[in-house]
Formats: structure tokens, C-alpha cells, sequence
């Protein structure tokens, strides 16, 4: 048995799939003439790492009749961390191993609108990138996904705009999965989900299109009713869209048809006046729809209009960002979803061209992109929110 692809040494983030596939070729030796030895079972175990292997612990495939080969998906862990996989023949003598390392590095998810998926990359992506995970089919569940968000186990949240529905995936989903959980019914207050934010214990905050915040509880399931609802009169609630926490849990929420970004207390409910509105001729805010904070309460929104507008922690009123990325050099086309990372590097969708362009932390003015996630293998199809 001889070793054709492998993954020894190579890393991948905890709970996604490999590249390449693990591979193993049969021969067989006559007269001194080697061929290709197919329809021969290949059996490919997990030994460590608590990943999976075409979906299962153990699977067995059997060679190709034209390569002689075996490949098979290999899944790591959800934990960082090493990784084994064997793989055996009766035709051959022991078993290869194959090791890989499951690394700590954050995947980036989409959410695509028209291609009904959620696609995941890798830290670092860039150009005509694969996703490393994509999650799209009839068991899924998805239909016109909006909001996409994590919790800190790395499951994954996502808003079906089209039938008012919160669906949740284990962390490291892909292919056509069954969601674990879905929050859907009359009781659960849903009028055209959008974004989607988690607390720091779990909690489930949502932006409602007709007009409203709802929460609820870590856990929730079915036709749950929320644990609060901001709605009314006061709110000045008008199309809202993105969402976003800070440490405290106070609540940020852009305002797509008034321009403006509403910001409410920790645990607010019912007909509440924002603690805060930043809106105004000076604000520069133009159609916001994505919003995220960094590490510092910093506020990054991404305007449809093409730019994205920085504000202070604390910003009330008609306040003057502190950074506007906006120019022919920015790559900006119609931009919606907005995320940060660790570093606080700025990633943003881009709706009408289907891509993802990345600036640096602190970027400012007709900034060009550092990266550009783009291309037909991305599988990109009307993408609109977007978190690591």
C-alpha cells in the first residue's frame, strides 16, 4: 500500500475538513510489472481528536479500479489539537496513519442570500478562495438566510428571512445538515429577521425588519416566546437591520431607512427610548445596514451607499466619524455584512459584486483592500452578513 496524499503535519482549523483528502493507492506487482489493484476495501478509522471520517468514525471505501486509489473526507475535532487518522487494507500490511493538527484560527461565515448557504473560510483567505465548510441543501432548512452569528462553543445562528425562523447548526457544520435547533412559530415575535447576536452566556438577539428587537434565551427552541422584545412608538425602530453587543450587552442596532444607529441598555424591553442615537448630517451614515464594534467599543458600520463609517465608543448625536473608508480604490459595492477580527482588521461583503474585501485595522479614506475573497469557487451568491 503506498501513500499517495496525505495531510502528516499539516493544520486546519479545529472542526473543518482537511485538503487534501487522505488518500492511499494499491499496486499490484507481476513479473516485475506494477498496475493499479482495484475494487479493493480500504477501511479509514479515527483513533484521536474526536473528528470524523466521510461523516462517520469509520468508513470503507474501496479503490478505484483506474488509479488503484482510496480518498475519503476527513473531519478534525472541534477542540484544537492533534489528529489521527489509520488507514488499512487487506491487501496491504499495517495500517498508514495519517496526523494533522487542529489549529485555534477563527473561519469566517457568510451568509448568502440567492445561493440559500452558509460558507465558511479560513483566517487569512484571499482571491478565488474554496470555502473550507459550506452548508446548503434541502435538509438545512435555509431559506433566504440574512443574519449569521456564533456562540462561543462555535455553533451556528442563522436568520431565514423568508419564513421567520432562527436556525442553529453544531460548530463546524457543512454539506447538507440538519439544524439542531430551530426557533420558529407565532409566539416567537419573528417579522423578517436580519442580523443575529449572541451574549456572552448565549442569549439570542434579533433584528426584525417589521420593526423590532427580540431575545431569547440561551437554548431556545421551537415556538419560544422571547425573553424580551423592544417595540414601539419610542424605540425608533424604522427597518432595523445589523445588530451588535458590546461587553456590557448593551445593544447596537443600525436604523437602514433613517440613517441612524440606536443604541439601548443592557436588558432592555417593551416601548423603550434608546439610550443613545447617532444620526444626523455629520455622521456620514448613508443606508447602514452591518454593524460591529472592536475591542475598544469603537463602532464600524458598512453603509449600502459604498463606505464605511468609524465612531468613537460612547457616540451620540450628529457625530463625526473617526475614520470613513470610501473611494474607487476601496473596491466597495454596495456594502452590507461587516465583521472584525482579533487584530482588528475589517472585513466586509460586498452584496452586488459577491465578495468579501478586508482593510486593515484604523484604515481610513480610498483605502485598497488587503485582500479580496472573490472568484467562482468561493461560492459567494449574494452575500449579506458575515462573523467569525
Amino acid at each position: 500500500m503506498t501513500k499517495v496524499e496525505g495531510t502528516d503535519g499539516n493544520s486546519a482549523p479545529a472542526g473543518t475538513t482537511v485538503t487534501p483528502d487522505p488518500a492511499v493507492c494499491l499496486t499490484l506487482t507481476h513479473h516485475g510489472v506494477s498496475s493499479p489493484l482495484g475494487n479493493e476495501p480500504v477501511t479509514f478509522t479515527v483513533m484521536t481528536g474526536g473528528g470524523t471520517v466521510g461523516g462517520l468514525s469509520s468508513v470503507t471505501v474501496n479503490t478505484d479500479v483506474e488509479t488503484g486509489c482510496a480518498h475519503a473526507a476527513w473531519r478534525l475535532g472541534t477542540t484544537p489539537g492533534p489528529n489521527t487518522l489509520t488507514a488499512a487494507a487487506l491487501a496491504s500490511g499495517s495500517p498508514l496513519t495519517f496526523t494533522a493538527t487542529g489549529s485555534s484560527g477563527k473561519l469566517l461565515y457568510v451568509a448568502n442570500l440567492f445561493g440559500n448557504s452558509i460558507t465558511a473560510y479560513a483566517a487569512g483567505a484571499s482571491g478565488n478562495a474554496t470555502p473550507t465548510a459550506t452548508i446548503a441543501g434541502g435538509n438545512t432548512g435555509l431559506n433566504g438566510p440574512l443574519g449569521v452569528a456564533l456562540d462561543g462553543a462555535g455553533n451556528i445562528y442563522v436568520s431565514n428571512f423568508n419564513v421567520n425562523s432562527i436556525l442553529v447548526y453544531v460548530a463546524g457544520a457543512s454539506g447538507n445538515a440538519t439544524p439542531t435547533r430551530t426557533i420558529a412559530g407565532s409566539n416567537t415575535g419573528l417579522n423578517g429577521p436580519e442580523g443575529v447576536a449572541l451574549d456572552a452566556t448565549g442569549n439570542i438577539y434579533v433584528a426584525n425588519a417589521g420593526g423590532s428587537i427580540t431575545v431569547y434565551a440561551a437554548g431556545a427552541s421551537g415556538n419560544a416566546t422571547p425573553t424580551a422584545t423592544i417595540a414601539g412608538g419610542n424605540t425608533g425602530l424604522i427597518l432595523p437591520q445589523g445588530i451588535a453587543l458590546d461587553g456590557a450587552r448593551n445593544i447596537y442596532v443600525s436604523n437602514f431607512n433613517v440613517n441612524s444607529i440606536l443604541v439601548y441598555a443592557a436588558g432592555t424591553s417593551g416601548n423603550a427610548t434608546p439610550t443613545a442615537t447617532i444620526a444626523g448630517g455629520n455622521t456620514g451614515l448613508n443606508s447602514p445596514v452591518g454593524i460591529a464594534l472592536d475591542g475598544a467599543g469603537n463602532i464600524h458600520v458598512a453603509n449600502q451607499r459604498n463606505s464605511i463609517t468609524v465612531y468613537t465608543a460612547g457616540a451620540s448625536g450628529n457625530a463625526t466619524p473617526t475614520a470613513t473608508i470610501a473611494g474607487g480604490n476601496t473596491g466597495l459595492n454596495s456594502p452590507v455584512g461587516i465583521a472584525l477580527d482579533g487584530a482588528g482588521n475589517i472585513y466586509v461583503v460586498n452584496a452586488n459584486s459577491s465578495s468579501i474585501t478586508v482593510y486593515a485595522a484604523e484604515a481610513s479614506g480610498n483605502a485598497t483592500p488587503t485582500a479580496t475573497i472573490a472568484g467562482s469557487n468561493t461560492g459567494l451568491n449574494g452575500p449579506i452578513f458575515i462573523t467569525f
